[in-house]
């Protein structure tokens, strides 16, 4: 298939760079091949135990690289900053502790957190979560959720969005429809949710329906709810992302994936097909990241996208998908990256308590 046929299609990528502080061949390649909406980065693509102005440095030419093989300055540049056990930025970036331990002070917490974020040029944070911790065997969102109360999640998530959205960084909450009460994690295998409607209704939805309103971005969650669609994973329900999120919640903006290389989705993404029945359900973003799949591997599935059936509710569907990604990437600006002042950072670091941990964190979020 000819290569522009290909970038056609490639706005409704993101992809995970390779575990890099440099741009790779392999990444260089796929990013000019591909031409996707953005890339997410990860703890692997900063410099770490080096100075503040050395691994800045270096993290700089990565973008400008990233921006090179894009032919632009103006994508999405994303990352999983929800402080806690994920972050992936180096000090003196401030690391909160997790979510549950400063949801009073979200606001303040989300104001810091957009200028740090901005200042390395990045403008998706993959956050907040808004799952409901209703499960304490939950062995992945626990204390990355602001509460096991539906109404102080929503208000927590809103006070920190619309700070980090004033600042200039869009948010993203996640995983739609919620994480909060299963027992597997999503990175390792398909996880079920059995609740009825109207516990999911008052619960899980809760937070969502509340925020869909204030953000321009959601992610999906690779888990099968029963009462929603019990044999397909939400990334993959027309049901959860057209007829819940769109039409009962109201959501007129971009729907992004989590990485399609965890277990929890990756089988049914053995499928050619599987791409087109994301976008039929919903989704207009496809993550791609290099901790579980060979992300060239996006390029087959743009080829998917790009030789769909010429029927006429798969040709609307993407043409939908296409407006909200071009309308997303039209309120980004071009990217920026400069040095915060040390008094800044040193300030931020009152805001809230602070993680007691020094590593970053693996997962991808």
């Amino acid at each position: 298939m000819e290569r522009s046929a290909i970038t056609e299609y490639g706005k409704h990528f993101v992809i995970g760079l390779q575990p890099t502080t440099t741009l790779s061949d392999h990444d260089r390649r796929l990013l000019a091949d591909l031409k996707p909406a953005g890339v997410v980065l990860f703890g692997a693509n900063f410099q770490h135990r080096v100075p503040y102005d050395d691994w800045l440095a270096t993290y700089e030419r990565l973008i400008a690289d990233v921006a090179e093989s894009l032919e632009t300055s103006h994508f999405l540049l994303c990352i999983d900053h929800e402080h806690g056990r994920v972050v992936r930025i180096p000090p003196p970036i401030t690391r909160f502790a997790a979510a549950n331990r400063w949801a009073a002070r979200a606001a303040a917490v989300g104001a810091a957190t957009a200028l740090e974020l901005r200042s390395l040029g990045i403008n998706v944070n993959l956050a907040p979560v808004v799952d409901v911790a209703s499960n304490p065997r939950n062995p992945v969102i626990g204390d990355r959720s602001f509460s096991s109360d539906p109404d102080e999640v929503a208000a927590a998530a809103i006070a920190y969005i619309d700070a980090l959205q004033a600042g200039g960084v869009l948010a993203c909450p996640k995983h739609f429809p919620g994480h909060g009460d299963t027992e597997i994690d999503s990175h390792l295998a398909l996880p079920r949710v059995r609740e009825s409607m109207s516990v999911l209704e008052r619960r899980e939805l809760l937070p969502f329906r509340r925020v869909v309103s204030r953000v321009k971005l959601v992610m999906t969650a690779h888990i099968v709810f029963d009462a929603i669609e019990p044999d397909v994973p939400a990334t993959l329900s027309p049901r959860a992302l057209t007829d819940i999120l769109r039409g009962d919640l109201g959501f007129a903006g971009a729907v992004i994936t989590d990485d399609l290389g965890m277990r929890g989705i990756a089988p049914f993404f053995a499928d050619r097909d599987a791409p087109l029945r994301a976008v039929r359900a919903g989704c207009d973003l496809l993550t791609v990241c290099a901790s579980a799949m060979d992300t060239r591997r996006a390029l087959e599935m743009a080829e998917a996208l790009a030789s769909h059936p010429g029927d006429e509710a798969t040709a609307a569907a993407l043409g939908r998908s296409r407006v909200r990604v071009e309308r997303l990437l039209a309120d980004i600006g071009p990217i920026r990256i400069r040095r915060l002042a040390d008094e800044v950072l040193a300030e931020h670091r009152h805001i809230a308590p602070l993680h007691a941990g020094s590593a970053p964190s693996p997962s991808p979020g």
